[in-house]
């Protein structure tokens, strides 16, 4: 892993529930919409160093001009640590990485499927293509325990301003094959993006593949299907 450096935080902004977005400085940082980055923020009574350590997708599309970290606050040690952060302390981070991406600028339409905070790279992914004037060829499946759903207005607002962009919010059912084909038929024969709960993201990528879907999957660790 290289060397850290840090990003400067700007404010914090309350979402739906119990999720926050943590808006920092880029410091320069580039990267693609939809990848993730490591970070470091040591906090009491931890003394390895990967304990101090999460990742996280950037929620934020570059264009944005800020590196936002989004995230339901669990009670962890790390998660705590950062929710007692003030504007103007740092965060150490590592390098870009990730391919869970869509840069694709033809007319092959895509099928994003997402569970509760699992939404974070399909925010970043849509209001980047937007942003550039760029066509969201696109469904999305957004499935949430309740609702209390995060990041709907700015979605509502990209239906309302981008007609080949459809969204369905799916609250307090479980994500599965069967569902997703149900909703979304075209999901057979084009690519399909899921990312939500690692477990989740497994199971239902494996039974979608088995069936002949291809599907790019990106797994958000430390939640269930009971906490996502």
């Amino acid at each position: 892993m290289n060397e850290p450096s840090s990003l400067t935080l700007k404010e914090i902004r309350d979402e739906a529930g119990n999720i926050k977005t943590f808006v920092f400085e880029t410091g320069g940082l580039e990267w693609t919409a939809g990848q993730y980055q490591t970070y470091a923020l040591p906090h009491d009574g931890v003394e390895a160093s990967h304990d101090n350590e999460h990742w996280f997708t950037i929620s934020s599309a570059p264009s944005e001009g800020t590196v936002n970290i989004s995230t339901r606050l669990t009670g962890s040690a790390f998660k705590s640590a950062l929710a007692a952060l003030q504007p103007g302390d740092t965060l150490s981070r590592y390098g870009i990485e990730g391919d869970f991406t869509w840069e694709d600028v033809s007319d092959e339409r895509v099928v994003f499927v997402a569970a509760g905070i699992g939404v974070t790279p399909f925010r970043s992914i849509l209001l980047e293509r937007h942003l550039t004037d760029k066509p969201l060829n696109s469904t999305l499946l957004y499935f949430n325990r309740d609702d209390q759903i995060p990041f709907k207005e700015t979605f509502d607002d990209l239906v309302a301003r981008h007609p080949e962009f459809t969204v369905t919010y799916v609250t307090g059912q479980p994500v599965t094959a069967d569902k997703i084909l149900e909703l979304a038929p075209e999901a057979a024969s084009e690519t399909t993006y899921l990312s939500g709960p690692g477990p989740m993201v497994i199971a239902v990528g494996e039974e979608l593949s088995g069936r002949g879907v291809t599907v790019k999957r990106d797994e958000f660790p430390g939640y269930t299907e009971q906490n996502y």
